[in-house]
């Protein structure tokens, strides 16, 4: 008769996960940390009673391969060439510096203890932990809504690197073996071995995959649908783990070739099951890898907070070095910070050539887990921390200065009286570049400010009046000529950031009249709290456009139309700033 006792340890965690998380939703704590503590609950460094580690293992590196290919699905090919710059020149110097300073810092501070170790085992240390999470740092970004954003498009592009630096990584561990000299020719012929299956590999991904998508979605089976979409992602992942990639690398780039296609979005609807249940998983199995008594516990948490601090201000400074903001280069830096889930397969591999003894194998895990099972909190506290430290470093300079002498208006603007601008659109996706063209239309002025500098620098090429900086930045937004702007719309994403420009704006502007964009309803409250005039709602407005093509299309006059709108928006606004101060237009 067949083993089945691995479905009692399942439903064992499945129980334990529910309850601990119901309790944590109430104190408002996230998900993933809930997941990660049902894992210390079950293991060694709790009651001790799951033992099947192998097969939870597999099941989560399964969740890994399935939430980056679902991640992938959202991103296109497109995206990727936008984030290059990010991926070739920032990943690059964040693992070579972050890999060098953790090295020296550790080879330091193990002889200050001593218990001495070898150059090679201080290298290996170094670059291990140069690595962060890709599951759990885009999980929680992707959960946020955060990945669109500035931090989050660093974070990616930094993750992506790593991610494809997992080849080199291992082969420096077989470098860094005391017992063994690999010849340079058997090192080149391996490495360029990996490089041309690893290429033939992506070009048959490119040009097959959208076709073998089109084929299974012309089945119109929803079976075949779920089964297509997994055999995708599976074996995409399967094909580049034989070129020594990571499987999740392998997902992600198959979620992003097929992610132009328009079958993409019904196969992220059919597996979505599967990612949930897999990814929690792997949360759960950062949890049960934890080991260590209760005596060596604070020495790993200390160590673990100071690795947080280094590669966090590390990793900012590189996003400062590409010319970002510090507050975004805070926020990214947070969101890097921990050490990722391949170092435990780094530090397996060093182990058995021998690069480190077993006891600091054990104490590299402890680290490791630490560090990621304080990432949810750190994320979720960036924007906070960010906003009220990053107008101290006011002083750092960012590359590519702007120049204060570039025009602010279009030539052929109304200038309504000197020296105004007439309104200044902070944020120039979508929105904002139909506004900026309407504005133009109507022979208003205006100006731009955005924080994308590719963004900025096209647009500067059309001749838009458009200025580089972070909409929280009081220098930034009067470059912008914000503070004698008539109105201000702004269309940034991010919540948190909207809020503390509302409040920079009012500062240096307090006639100004203040239109947000708002996703949901949730953030309509606050955004009215922080001073704006009308706040928007996506969803909100697209609900009233489709009432209004409905009642259109049953013949309804379109004054009761216009009516029933001014209703619902009347409503609205009597919910959210009925009972709160909404600065007076002056």
């Amino acid at each position: 008769m067949h083993n089945f006792d691995f479905l009692g340890a399942l439903s064992l965690i499945g129980a334990i996960a529910v309850a601990i998380i119901l309790i944590f939703q109430r104190l408002r704590i996230p998900p993933v940390i809930g997941l990660i503590f049902t894992g210390i609950i079950l293991g060694p460094s709790g009651i001790g009673v799951v033992y099947d580690k192998e097969l939870i293992s597999v099941l989560a590196e399964l969740g890994v391969v399935l939430l980056l290919f679902t991640i992938g699905l959202e991103f296109s090919l497109d995206d990727l060439k936008r984030l290059k710059r990010i991926v070739l020149v920032g990943g690059i110097v964040q693992i070579l510096v972050t890999g060098l300073a953790i090295s020296c810092l550790s080879f330091w501070f193990m002889l200050m203890i001593g218990r001495a170790i070898t150059v090679s085992a201080a290298v290996f240390l170094g670059f291990a932990f140069s690595v962060s999470s890709t599951a759990i740092c885009l999980k929680i970004l992707s959960d946020r809504d955060e990945l669109t954003l500035p931090h989050g498009r660093i974070a990616l592009g930094i993750l992506i690197f790593q991610d494809i630096a997992v080849v080199p990584l291992m082969i420096g561990i077989d470098l860094l073996n005391p017992q063994a000299a690999i010849p340079f020719g058997m090192l080149f012929k391996k490495i360029s071995l990996i490089i041309l299956f690893s290429a033939g590999i992506f070009f048959s991904f490119r040009f097959l995959m959208p076709k073998l998508v089109r084929v299974i979605a012309s089945l119109h089976a929803r079976e075949v649908l779920v089964i297509g979409g997994l055999v995708i992602c599976f074996g995409a992942a399967y094909l580049t783990s034989l070129a020594g990639l990571s499987l999740a690398l392998g997902s992600f780039i198959a979620g992003m070739v097929i992610a132009s296609t328009d079958e993409s979005h019904q196969i992220s609807v059919s597996i979505d099951p599967f990612r949930e249940a897999f990814t929690s998983i792997f949360f759960i199995s950062v949890g049960l890898l934890l080991d260590v008594s209760v005596i060596n516990l604070p020495l790993f948490v200390a160590i673990a907070l100071v690795v947080l601090l280094v590669k966090g201000i590390l990793v900012a400074g590189v996003s400062l070095f590409l010319g970002n903001s510090p507050r975004v280069s805070m926020m990214a830096g947070m969101a890097l910070a921990q050490i990722g889930e391949f170092s435990f397969v780094l530090a397996e591999t060093a182990l058995k050539n021998h690069v480190i003894d077993h006891e600091l194998f054990q104490s590299m895990l402890a680290i490791i887990v630490v560090t990621m099972i304080v990432t949810p909190a750190m994320i979720s506290l960036a924007p906070k921390f960010a906003d009220q430290v990053a107008p101290a470093l006011g002083f750092i300079p960012l590359v590519s200065k702007e120049n204060p002498s570039h025009g602010v208006r279009p030539p052929d603007s109304t200038i309504i009286c000197a020296g105004e601008i007439h309104a200044s659109i902070v944020g120039f996706g979508v929105n904002g570049q139909n506004v900026a063209a309407v504005l133009h239309a109507t022979n208003i002025s205006y100006s731009i400010l955005e924080i994308d500098r590719e963004t900025v620098k096209n647009m500067r090429k059309k001749g838009e009046p458009i200025y580089y900086g972070d909409c929280t930045d009081k220098k930034a937004l009067l470059r912008a000529g914000v503070d004698h702007a008539r109105a201000v719309v702004i269309g940034v994403s991010d919540a948190a950031a909207v809020r503390k420009s509302i409040a920079v704006i009012r500062e240096i502007n307090q006639k100004a009249y203040i239109i947000v964009r708002a996703r949901t309803l949730d953030d309509v409250a606050a955004l009215y709290r922080a001073g704006a005039d009308v706040v928007v709602t996506e969803k909100f407005e697209t609900s009233i456009q489709i009432f209004s093509l409905l009642l259109n299309h049953f013949t309804v006059a379109p004054e009761l139309i216009l009516e029933q709108q001014e209703i619902i928006r009347r409503e609205c606004e009597k919910i959210f700033s009925g009972s709160m101060p909404v600065p007076a237009v002056k």
